[in-house]
């Protein structure tokens, strides 16, 4: 390793041409960091000092001729702004002897085999975009929308702003970049991805997906790392657009192939962003014997994952009919972590494992868990449930749909598979507006106009949800239901499926009375908005009979066979630690779910001594520090509850409530403490 100290203008040299490798990330410096750098220049032209940037880290890469080629391990982001910077002030002059001399020092060279190239290349990903600001003259209209959505050209745009607004001349700013200092440091005969990991501990701020692919690139020789990068890499980025997607790909990957989101066996620490990049290395090197091995791998995949990514912009009626049931789990319900086992079941139909018309039948139970699960407040898909399914699917030579039921059933506690008559008693009792917000009732309604015999469907973006009782009572409406000796009617029902309906005009029936929301119902195109029009009168007693109705309808849609329904633990008697705790005074717990496996329990005492066993057992030094706040509970001197022999509890005095907020509490601590998701796999039922 080779370190020296030298102006900016001296490492960005005439004979030397700076190149991004492919397995650094995108040019991503946000406006933010620019107005640092500029503040930096300014402050050197008011103060004529020097002001150091930071390091250089970089190796030679071979090259023939007297032309060396650098390949830029850190500092990219300072080199290719600093280069934007100088660029900005050269299209912002007339005076042609400070363009020549800008152009000469930081943009192009201007002698020998190279003239008229860039002395920066960057990665492929930017690389247009780059090569177009670098052009002679700039033209905006040279420029692709998604080329103008660049971090490259908003900070080009952002600095020719800064400077017309800047009190120093160009030529002062130009003078000021000269004395911009940097630490440049050759690497020999050092490891680079060992540099690379070494910095990002530091805080560079690298994605773990760059992490990752780092990790599989930078050993191989540079020509390898181009054709894989192209080949692979690159092509994963562009599928999975915008970056946050790769993340969250390379996480649900490596559940889809583990069958597990745990990190290890013998600690219930769940695969996060976090540990993903050790967990990965790990997983690479007992699955994989090369890296183009593992890139085919993660690029057939990907195109599996892009198939579940969707937004505001898909065009719903050009989706193939697959497509449109993956649109219906991922993005209507929000089921985050679908993708999990659906590239699972992707590459079982790829390998004609089933049919298409099996596969969609497949996606609609997937469906029915997701909304019945959203609805009666249980887990649903999350990373563990989908890590135990395709455990279950895998024993399984071929897939029909009662092994894939049963793969999807066999919860307990939250992670059951809520029945009919759980989903029922939901859809008619709770808040649902509340429970699943507003767009969650939506799709829960346009579902069960598109089941009714109705006229042709408004489309799904014109359907609003509509209050029958209003959100807002005026004077009308407090006299109407006082009348009925029903006042109590707003607070029970108000945001329950009963009182819930599709309009596509909702800003005109705001707080009109009934009778006058009648006559506007009656011109919908939604038919059970429409049935409205048979109600004389609208109070609890309707509400709730309309319910009923709608969820009789319900069970329907979102489906579970009979033989399956047994296995469903009763909504009423299943809690988890984000319960209202108030409901339980009086009651008594009957048994306490962890991880799926029952632990009969009485008292709220024995669910907050054996929530804190567990915890102890899983990790006695992280819980030592989740309990170190609460001084008056926990001491090495012996109490009523023995964790071990210096370490103990005083469970004495404590009521329903606090038994509870005591174990969510210190679940919450230890998992943000221990990257664990503990408190999510806790749940209990209360004896009948």
């Amino acid at each position: 390793m080779q370190a020296s100290v030298m102006r900016i203008d001296e490492f960005i040299s005439d004979k030397r041409t700076l190149v991004i490798p492919v397995y650094q990330r995108n040019y991503d410096w946000k406006t933010t960091n620019c107005e640092k750098l500029f503040d930096d220049v300014e402050f050197i032209a008011q103060s004529g000092k020097e002001h150091f940037i930071g390091t250089f880290v970089y190796q030679h890469k071979p090259a023939a001729g007297i032309f060396q080629e650098f390949v830029i391990i850190d500092g990219q982001q300072r080199i290719t702004s600093t280069i934007l910077f100088a660029k900005a002030i050269y299209d912002s002059t007339d005076d042609e002897d400070l363009r020549e001399d800008i152009n000469s020092t930081f943009l192009k060279h201007d002698k020998g085999e190279l003239k008229g190239k860039s002395k920066l290349r960057p990665t492929e990903y930017d690389r247009a975009t780059f090569e177009k600001l670098m052009a002679e003259n700039f033209d905006e209209n040279n420029f692709n929308a998604e080329e103008k959505n660049s971090a490259l050209y908003r900070n080009y745009l952002f600095l020719c702003e800064k400077i017309s607004e800047s009190p120093f001349k160009l030529k002062e700013l130009h003078e000021a970049i000269y004395q911009l200092k940097v630490v440049s440091i050759l690497l020999q005969d050092e490891n680079p991805q060992e540099i690379f990991e070494s910095l990002n501990s530091t805080g560079l701020d690298l994605t773990k997906a760059d992490l990752i692919r780092n990790f599989l690139l930078m050993p191989l020789e540079y020509d390898e790392q181009e054709r894989l990068y192209k080949n692979y890499w690159l092509e994963i980025e562009k599928l999975l657009r915008p970056s946050d997607n790769v993340e969250n790909f390379l996480i649900q990957y490596l559940i889809a192939k583990r069958k597990s989101d745990a990190v290890m066996e013998t600690k219930r620490q769940r695969l996060n962003p976090r540990n993903l990049y050790d967990t990965f290395k790990k997983f690479f090197g007992s699955n994989f014997s090369s890296a183009e091995e593992c890139l085919k791998d993660l690029y057939r995949c990907a195109k599996f994952f892009r198939r579940c990514i969707f937004d505001d912009e898909t065009k719903f009626d050009k989706l193939s009919a697959l497509n449109k049931k993956f649109y219906e789990l991922v993005y209507l319900l929000d089921a985050n972590n679908a993708p999990i086992i659906l590239m699972y079941l992707l590459n079982r139909y790829e390998k004609n494992h089933f049919d298409e018309a099996t596969f969609i039948n497949f996606v609609d139970a997937l469906i029915s868990l997701a909304f019945r699960a959203k609805v009666c407040k249980h887990n649903g898909i999350n990373p563990q449930f989908a890590g135990n399914v395709l455990a279950r699917l895998d024993r399984e030579n071929f897939l029909d749909e009662k092994i894939f039921w049963r793969a999807i059933t066999f919860g307990k506690g939250t992670y059951a598979f809520p029945g009919d008559k759980d989903f029922q008693a939901a859809l008619v009792t709770n808040n649902l507006y509340e429970t699943i917000k507003g767009h969650g009732c939506k799709y829960l309604l346009y579902s069960l106009e598109r089941t009714a015999r109705a006229k042709e469907l408004p489309a799904y973006s014109e359907a609003t949800v509509e209050h029958i009782l209003p959100q807002k009572l005026n004077g009308a409406w407090k006299n109407y239901l006082r009348e009925r000796n029903d006042l109590s009617a707003h607070e029970i029902f108000l945001h329950t499926l009963g009182n819930l309906t599709l309009t596509a005009y909702n800003s005109e029936l705001g707080n009109a009375d009934f009778d006058v929301k009648k006559k506007i119902y009656e011109q919908s195109n939604f038919s059970y908005t429409r049935a409205l029009t048979k109600y004389d009168e609208w109070t609890s007693k309707q509400i709730q009979s309309r319910a009923k109705k709608l969820a009789e309808a319900a069970i329907k849609i979102w489906t579970l066979p009979e033989e399956f329904n047994s296995r469903s633990v009763n909504l009423s008697d299943s809690f988890n630690l984000d319960s209202d705790f108030g409901v339980f005074t009086g009651e008594k717990p009957a048994a306490l779910f962890i991880s799926g496996t029952e632990i009969k329990i009485s008292g709220w005492v024995n669910i907050l001594r054996e929530i804190v066993r567990q915890l102890y057992m899983l990790d006695k030094d992280t819980f030592r520090q989740a309990a170190a706040a609460r001084k008056n509970l926990f001491s090495t001197e012996p109490t009523n509850f023995k964790l071990d022999e210096n370490f103990y509890m005083d469970t004495r005095n404590i009521d329903t409530k606090s038994c509870l907020r005591i174990a969510k509490s210190l679940a919450e601590k230890f998992d943000s403490l221990g990257e664990t998701n503990f408190k999510d796999e806790i749940s209990f039922t209360l004896r009948r």
